[in-house]
Formats: structure tokens, C-alpha cells, sequence
């Protein structure tokens, strides 16, 4: 009976360690939180989301005051493109459905992302449509978030205009 009450014993302190072992790593698996953010520049401004004060996002939208065009950059690779191919990016939130047209471009690494042209009551639309965002492009389909993006996106038409 002693074996069976050491058994016991042996396999909770295992399995105490385990969890105090998971517990600390945690905090270094966690994921950086991204949000929306616009940022002016010399000739129009920035809307992207990503991680604040850093060159990392999923999605993003450029601007040249004055210019009805808008760049949209899908940041979240693709599949089957290869740079300079046509592609698209759809973006959908909600009822609302928008598609860019555009082409393939080198991302970070070995990925492959997608630049296309857009209108910024086209932007708009799909931003202030739902919760979520679904950003498609070939073989990758990515959900974000929509917390902030219609606040984030008055001060970036603002600055478009």
C-alpha cells in the first residue's frame, strides 16, 4: 500500500511541476496584441493594423493627399503566387464585400503578399460593416478584428484629403 500512496504522490508532484512549468511559460508564448492605428506622413498618411511602434502588420492602407486611390497591402502571404502574378485581396466585413485588384509582391521572407488600388469610400465601407474583418487573398483567408478601425480611419481620410 505505501508503493501505491508513493505512486501517487510521485505522479502529483509531476504533475505540479508540469503546471508550474506551463504557467511560466506563458507569458513568453503570448501573442503581442495588434490594433488599429493611422500615422500622417509628409504626403498623406497610413491606417494599418499591427503592432503598435513596430514594422509588423496584417493590413494596411497608404494614401497621397489629394489622390483618390488608396494602396491596400494584404501582409498575411498567400499561396499559389508568385511575385509580379495578378492577384487580389478581398476584404469583407459583414454585408459589405470589396475587391481589389492588384499583383503579387515579395513579402517578409519567402512570402508572398498582394498590393492593390482601392477607393477610400470602398475602404470605409468594409471597415465600419461589422466586428470583423476577413482579408482574402489566394489561398490564405485571415480574420482581424475591427476595435478601433472606424476611429483609426477618420483621422487616416482626414489626413487623404
Amino acid at each position: 500500500m505505501d508503493a501505491a500512496l508513493d505512486k501517487d504522490q510521485d505522479m502529483i508532484r509531476a504533475a505540479l511541476a508540469l503546471t508550474v512549468l506551463a504557467a511560466s511559460v506563458l507569458p513568453a508564448t503570448a501573442q503581442v496584441k495588434m490594433t488599429w492605428g493611422a500615422v500622417d506622413t509628409d504626403k498623406g498618411a497610413v491606417l494599418a493594423f499591427g503592432v503598435p511602434e513596430a514594422d509588423s502588420s496584417l493590413l494596411s492602407f497608404t494614401c497621397e493627399r489629394g489622390n483618390p486611390t488608396v494602396l491596400v497591402s494584404s501582409h498575411v502571404g498567400s499561396k499559389g503566387l508568385k511575385v509580379s502574378d495578378p492577384a487580389k485581396i478581398i476584404l469583407s466585413a459583414g454585408k459589405v464585400k470589396k475587391e481589389f485588384s492588384g499583383t503579387a509582391i515579395a513579402g517578409e521572407g519567402s512570402a508572398v503578399d498582394v498590393d492593390a488600388g482601392g477607393k477610400l469610400a470602398d475602404i470605409k465601407a468594409v471597415l465600419g460593416g461589422a466586428k470583423v474583418l476577413a482579408v482574402e487573398v489566394k489561398g490564405v483567408k485571415q480574420q482581424i478584428v475591427l476595435d478601433g478601425a472606424p476611429d483609426a480611419f477618420a483621422q487616416f481620410e482626414a489626413s487623404c484629403q
